[in-house]
Parts: C-alpha cells; structure tokens; sequence
C-alpha cells in the first residue's frame, strides 16, 4: 500500500474542520471563552461539559478522561478505526468536513484583532493589581465568600493566605473606557473583546510558580450549582495562552513530600484537613515537563496522589503514578470514595474524617500487662494536628521554664527530644529538626508549637488529678450521679456546702464561702459572676479562694500564677469557654487587666495581628478569637484597684478579727490529731461528690419574676452599676439549686427554672455581709478602720475622756470641710495603732483613704507638734441603713401573677 505523503496528510490536518467533524458525531458544542467551544466528552460518561475543541488550532482535548490530538485522532477514537483507515475515510468525505474557503467564511471565521503581546514584566504588574482589585471585592461582597463556604471552605485566614478573589464587575468599572490598559488586559485575556471580564462571577485564585510570580489565574464560576448547560460548561476559567503550572508551588521549597490533587479547591479542601503540603494538578491533565522539572529543582522526593474517585481519576493516577516514578520520585495513592473528590468528601464527612483518608494505618496495640498505677508514673498530654501526634511526658514547670519531654510522630516518621519550652532557642531548634524529618511546612510547625507551648502551660498549672478524678471526668459512674444528685436536691444545700468548707479544713468566713461557691458556680451561666479578694499578705485569701476552686471539676479550671499582657488573646478558642480562671495573685495580672476586665464585659477577646504571608511576602492580618462566657477568681493586697477594674467584680475581703485567727489557728491543731487524721482522709470522697453535683447542673436559663418588685439604693451613681452584681446574684443562687426546682420551657424550646424567695433572702443577707461593703467607696480594711475608730470614741467617751480640744487655727481655710460633731473627737495615730493594735505602716495607709474621702479631717500637724485627727462620721452604716443599699425584704414581696 502506497505511504501517504506528508504534505497530504498536514493539508488534511489543517483543513478538516474539527467542530463540524464533532458535531456530525452528535456532540452538542457551546461557545466556551473566548476561542473555544465545549461539550460533553464522547469517551466517557460525565454530566458536565469537559470536552474542549479549539477551532483556531484544530485540536481537542477533554479536561475528565484526558483525551486529546486532532481530526484523525478523533476519528480514531470514536470509530475504532486504523490510522490508513481514518484517513481514507476523511478523504473520502471531502468538503463536507473541510474548513470553509469563501471569502464570508474566512471573514466570518477571522478572530478579532487583539492587542501585541504584552512584555512578561508589564503582564506581571498588571496580573498584581488584577488579583489585588479581586481580593478586595471577594473581602467586600458576599457571593464569593458563600460559595466557598457552602463547599466547606469557610477558613478565611487559609483563604486570605492564597488571596482568594471574586470579579463582581469592579475590574471593568474601574477602567477608562477606552486606553492603554484596556487593550493590555485584552492582550492578557483578563477582558474580553466585548469589554467584559472573563472572570465575571467566578471566585479567583492566582497561580504562582515556585518562586512566587504570578503564571496565570484560575477562575471557578459560582453559577455552577444552577442555571444553564451553558453557565455549567463555564465552571473552571483559566487566562488564554498562558501555562496551568501547579498551584501552590511555594510548598514545594519547604516539603519534599507533597500531596497531588486535581483541583485547586481540592487542595484548600486538604489544607482545612491540616495538611499544608498539597499542591494542585489542575486537572487530569496536569504535571507537564514543566511541573516534573520544578519537581526535580526542589528536591522532591515523593508526592502523594488524591485524585478523584472517578474513571478518569484513575486512568490519570494510573499514568501520573507511571510518570512520578520514570523520574525517580516515590510514589503513594490515597483514594477516595467512588464518585467523590477531596472537596466533596470534605463537605459529606468533615475535616477529621479527610485527615484521617492521608494518616497511616495504626499499629496494632499491644495491651499493657502492668496496670496503671495512680501517681506511678507521669501523666502524658496527648495533642494532635492534622496528621502530627505530639506527646509530652515529664512536664516540669517553673517561674522560668517549662521542661519536657516532646514525642512527635507522623506518618512512621519519629522525633524525641528533651528540651525547655520557654527557650526560644531550643524551641527554634525543634522546628527546624521537625521540618527536616517529618518533612512539614516550617509555618505548619511553627503554629504546632505555639498550640503545644499554651497547652503545656494550662497542663502545668492544672492540679494533678488522681486516679478517680479522671475516670469522673469522663463520665458519672451511676453512684456519683446518685450522690451528686442527692447533694443537690437537699433543702439544706446551703448549710451542707459550708458544713463540708468545714471538714475541708476553711473555718468561719460564711459569706466568703458561700460567695466563692457561687462564683465557680456561674461558670456555667450566660453571664458568670467575677470575685476579688482585697485582704493582707498572710491573712488566708489565696486559702479561701482555693477552696472555692478545689469543689471545681479539674475539666472545668484553669488555674494560673502570673499571666502576661497578651497571654489570654492567644489561647485556644474553647479554652476558657464556661470555665473557672483563678488568678492567685494581683501583682502577677497587672498587664493582663485589660483583656480580663473584657473577658468579663463581653464574653470574648478578639484580637487581630500582622504576619509576613511566606507565598507572598506580602504583610497580612490574622483573627484570633477567644470565647467566653468565664468566672473569674483574683486575688490582691494592693487596695489601690482602679475603678474600671472593681466595678466589674464582687470585691470582699478575709475577716482579719482575733476571733477568727483564734479560731484558725485552734482548726490548724485540731488537724494533728486523730479525729483530724480521719476527718482529712475523708476530704476526698467530698470533694468527688461536689464534682459529681456541678457535671450534674444543666446550662439552663433562670428567670427572676420578682425583679420588677426588687428596689436598690438610687441616692448614688454607683447604683447603676452595682444593681447588675445584685441581680446576677440572685440568679446564681437560683442556678445553684435547680435540682431542687421545676424545670419549665420558654417559648424557643430552651428549659428555664424560676427564681423564688428562698433565693432573693439568701441573696439579700449576703449583701448585708459582702455587698453593703464591697459595694461602696471604701475598701474592707479602710471601713474597719473607721468602725474601730468609732468604737475607740465610744469606749473613751464610758471612761469620761474629755474629747481633746481642736488645734489652734486647724480649721482655717477649711471652708470646704463638713460640718464637725459637738462633741468633737480628735486622736493621734499612735492611739489607733496602740488601741487597735494595726502596725504602722497599715494604719498610714488606711488612715490616707479616711481622709481623702473625707471620714476623718486633719486637726493640727504644725511643726514642732502631733498631728491630731478628728472623726467625721456619724457612724452611718452601723445600723444597716447605709450599706443595705435600700434593699426590699422577700417578705414584702407580692406573690406574682399565675
């Protein structure tokens, strides 16, 4: 048989007209862009338009199967015919499936004049400003961000990170109507002939090679999920005449193992799985020669292949995996379920689910034969990221370091090392060790670390849970729900609770305690309650807030020495939701006041930093949110607190009377003997029925119909305030005894229980106790004082003391002071420290506050004499009147309405 000359078949090539060829074998083709046409691909099964014709070089190709070439091949393919065959037959056809040669034809067939081509630089600066104009839309408009949502990429850190864009039509608006940069964007393909975008109403993302530089720009329409065959062929958008290299290049200079997808919301998918190091082959098709020698010139080692669960995916699999390792690159598969891909599968089953499709099969577990011994051996923090275990053993903290023993395992790969966590060198040198073997980002260890670093500081400083402990706070065996449940429905509850602060070694202090167990309580509650405890060095303040926290669930604290100014905006997002944070020590907190006093306000910390984007070096803002509601426990001895501060806690104070101190002390021998033994050994089986009681109570709401009826003091600013802490009170009282209570449900569904007049008394004498004096403008200690000063003028006046007369000229320029008493009543200082007995430095202190609020004036002091002092206070407040803040009896209260 005579061979073909050469000429007759390139004349045959190039003047078959391949769409007619196409549609004579009844494939549908519809305008796609601006040069090509789309259809359904006749290889393969699909319900969208992959087959892509390209009438201006006469060639085909289909973005699913991967089919592709010219006329011949075509006929080829779908007749099963010879190449001699194939020819004969295209011949034979003649003019029937050649190009059109008229005149008209050739007009109607011309493509439009278009701008020259455009320098690579010039294109680059255009590209930047494209996709900056997109980024801002996508970050202004809703359409783009919805969508992604809907597909399960709703991360908009990781979105912001790739600089995802949205064409709403800005681009266009914001051009001149005719210009330079018009026909430069035609020459790019970024607009159309017709002035219109390319990438109108698609989500777009740039395309960067390896060291950053815009290649070209991949478009995903939003009208994918309805509208026309023709809107559906539509759905991926790329510029014209520029290489689909891999998306996510950069990764590939820090990872010598990567994961291979077809998509680039295939890749984000993986990303939002935790996997960092995924590039995108966009489409079957992907990994050219190009690709392949970026591989080479970063060192990759092995890539992982997640292509769709099709027959496509396969087939491309099948041949990438062939081509990977021609070129001496290891090679794995993961796949997917049938007719998924890594974005679908994301959407079904979720995050931790896709994680799980690229983590490697577990080991078998060899069951321990010795049993676990409580307190035996340390306890181990187990955290994991993504596809990264870390397990921290030995963990020793102290105010300046935090050491440990950190294991880190990934997919058979293994690290151990030893080291201190606050060491900024040492923990520089783990990430680099962790980057180098567990072949990870360095951004994706670095962010490891930061969460490991928090995590080891709320580890250290929760108390060490035994045994039991951590078998109740998985679940309630039946007879701690039995128990928790019998502690809760007993009308004694509040006498119970301070009978076991008792047996726990806490004597005296009722209101303290009561007020304590309440806070930790509200933990629970839309709007916990916040305690400040304002007492001397020594007196037993951190002991009494102790106490409190012990009755806590170890899941449920968070106990801290020192916290930095920032510390608290960069925890964990759930770290402190509905949570106890007990804060030993004032001084420790000063720089961290700030994010506390908003933890309590608004239930939240939000905070927003900069960080160098490592794709682009571009600077970028990061959210981190960290949730609350939270209660809030601190301690001080400064009673200097600003107001902004205490207006935002209950304020109280340890009582510092001989008598308690007696009784401290007489509870502190009692603990040496043999009774105390056996009542410490005891302690523990409380302190679980107390955890056992707050897992029990239910974050339900509480509603007060009495409110209306309550009356608080209004002869003082600070009542707007302070009337808030006295209904949140109530309220937590109420919240604390729902077990005792009918639950019932508001109209949207959620249970409720209702406060009662048991509950407004028992709040009521609490304000008579802590409020009526935390409440006012003089701290604990300073009201003592001035009680005690009236005191000393009451006993001196049972002597017969005449009071002292007023220094000569005491009151002269005093215009602005009080009226004094007739019986004018003037001491020394070292009369209230002898009558008293307060050291020095303590009445000093106390003394200044009286007088600046004016409880007590300066009466003498010139050179050369005692400076004497006369009480100004009429003793207000002695008989209640004052310091209940007006508040009205439950008895008074009417019955309300059914």
């Amino acid at each position: 048989m005579a061979k073909i000359p050469d000429d007759e078949l390139a004349r045959l090539k190039r003047d078959t007209d391949l769409a007619t060829l196409v549609r004579a074998h009844g494939v549908e083709l519809q305008k796609h862009g601006a040069r090509d046409l789309a259809g359904r691909c006749p290889f393969h099964d699909e319900k969208t338009a992959s087959f892509i014709v390209t009438p201006g070089k006469n060639l085909f190709h289909c973005l699913g199967c991967g089919a592709a070439g010219g006329p011949i091949d075509f006929v080829m393919k779908t007749e099963g015919l010879t190449f001699r065959q194939t020819v004969d037959k295209l011949l034979a056809h003649g003019p029937a499936v050649r190009r059109a040669s008229e005149p008209e034809a050739a007009k109607k067939e011309e493509p439009a004049a278009t701008a020259p081509a455009l320098p690579e630089e010039r294109a680059q600066v255009l590209l930047e400003r494209v996709v900056t104009i997109y980024a801002q839309a996508f970050a202004e408009t809703n359409e783009g961000r919805d969508y992604l949502a809907a597909r399960g990429l709703g991360d908009l850190g990781l979105l912001h990170r790739h600089r995802a864009g949205f064409a709403d039509g800005r681009l266009a608006k914001l051009l001149p109507a005719t210009g330079e940069v018009r026909a430069e964007l035609r020459a790019l393909g970024v607009l159309l002939d017709g002035g219109t975008e390319r990438f109108a109403g698609c989500v777009v993302f740039p395309v960067c090679d390896d060291a950053g530089r815009i290649v070209t720009l991949y478009g995903r329409s939003t009208a994918t999920a309805a509208g026309s065959e023709e809107k559906k062929g539509k759905r991926h958008v790329y510029l014209p005449d520029r290489p689909k290299t891999l998306w996510n290049a950069v990764v590939l200079k820090s990872s010598p193992h990567v994961v291979a997808v077809e998509s680039i919301l295939d890749a984000l998918s993986v990303e939002t799985a935790g996997i960092g190091n995924v590039v995108a082959l966009q489409g079957t098709q992907g990994l050219g020669a190009a690709d392949l020698a970026t591989l080479h010139a970063q060192g990759t080692q092995r890539v992982t292949l997640a292509l769709d669960g099709d027959a496509a995916g396969r087939v491309a699999q099948e041949r990438l995996k062939e081509k990977l390792t021609v070129e001496k690159i290891t090679v794995d598969t993961v796949a997917l379920p049938e007719g998924e891909d890594p974005n679908s599968f994301l959407v079904k089953h979720g995050a931790a689910a896709l994680a799980a499709l690229f983590a490697p099969p577990s080991p078998p577990q060899t069951p321990d034969p010795k049993p676990a011994i409580p307190g035996g051996s340390p306890s181990v923090l187990a955290l994991t990221f993504g596809l990264r275990r870390y397990d921290v053993r030995g963990l020793e903290k102290t105010a300046r370091a935090l050491k440990a023993t950190v294991r880190v395992e990934r997919a058979g790969r293994l690290h151990v090392d030893t080291l201190d966590l606050y060491s900024a060198r040492a923990r520089r040198q783990l990430a680099l060790d962790l980057v180098r073997i567990l072949e990870e980002t360095p951004d994706t260890v670095e962010a490891d670390l930061i969460k490991l670093l928090t995590a080891c500081e709320t580890h250290a400083d929760r108390p060490a849970a035994s045994a039991a402990e951590a078998v109740a706070a998985s679940a309630l065996t039946e007879a701690d729900r039995r128990d928790g449940e019998a502690f809760g429905r007993d009308p004694q509850l509040i006498d119970a609770i301070l009978a076991d602060y008792e047996a726990c070694g806490l004597v005296g202090e009722r209101a303290n305690k009561l007020l304590g167990y309440l806070v930790m309580t509200s933990r629970k509650m839309p709007q916990p309650l916040a305690l400040l405890n304002l007492a001397s060095s020594g007196a037993g303040k951190t002991t009494l807030q102790d106490g409190a926290v012990r009755l806590c669930p170890p899941e449920d604290l968070v106990k801290l020495t020192s916290l930095s100014g920032k510390a608290l905006f960069y925890k964990e997002r759930d770290s402190l939701k509905h949570k106890v944070l007990a804060l030993e020590e004032g001084d420790g907190v000063q720089d961290a006041m700030y994010a506390l006093r908003n933890l309590i306000s608004a239930g939240e910390l939000v905070t927003e930093s900069t960080i160098k984007d490592p794709a682009t070096g571009k600077l970028v803002t990061m959210t981190n949110k960290v949730e609350g509601p939270t209660a809030v426990f601190l301690t001080t001895t400064n009673p200097e607190i600003d107001p902004e501060t205490k207006s935002r806690f209950f304020v109280t104070s340890v009582d510092e009377s001989k008598a308690q101190t007696q009784a401290i002390l007489a509870k502190q021998r009692h603990r040496h003997t043999l009774a105390g033994r056996t009542e410490s050994a005891a302690v523990a089986a409380l302190v679980k029925k107390h955890h056992a009681f707050q897992r029990l109570l239910a974050p339900l709401t509480v509603v007060n119909d009495y409110a209306d009826q309550l009356t608080y003091g209004d002869d003082r600013l600070p009542g707007r305030r302070d009337q808030p802490k006295y209904l949140s009170l109530i309220e937590a009282i109420a919240f604390l005894r729902q077990l005792q209570k009918e639950k019932k449900t508001l109209p949207n569904g959620r249970p409720y229980v209702e406060v009662d007049r048991a509950d407004i008394r028992l709040a009521n004498d609490l304000a008579t106790d802590l409020l009526g004096h935390s409440l006012d403008e003089l701290s604990r200690p300073a009201y003592e004082l001035l009680v005690l000063l009236e005191k000393m003028r009451t006993e001196w006046a049972k002597q017969g003391h005449a009071p002292a007369p007023a220094a000569a000229g005491a009151a002269g320029g005093a215009a602005s002071m009080p009226p004094r008493r007739l019986d004018a009543f003037t001491f020394s200082r070292r009369q209230v420290r002898e009558f008293a007995g307060w050291a020095h430095h303590r009445v000093h202190r106390y003394m200044a506050e009286l007088l600046a609020l004016e409880y007590v004036a300066a009466d003498g002091g010139r050179l050369g004499c005692v400076q004497r002092h006369q009480l100004l206070w009429d003793g207000e407040g002695e008989d209640g009147a004052r310091f209940l803040l007006g508040l009205r009896s439950p008895d008074a209260l009417r019955e309300r309405a059914a």
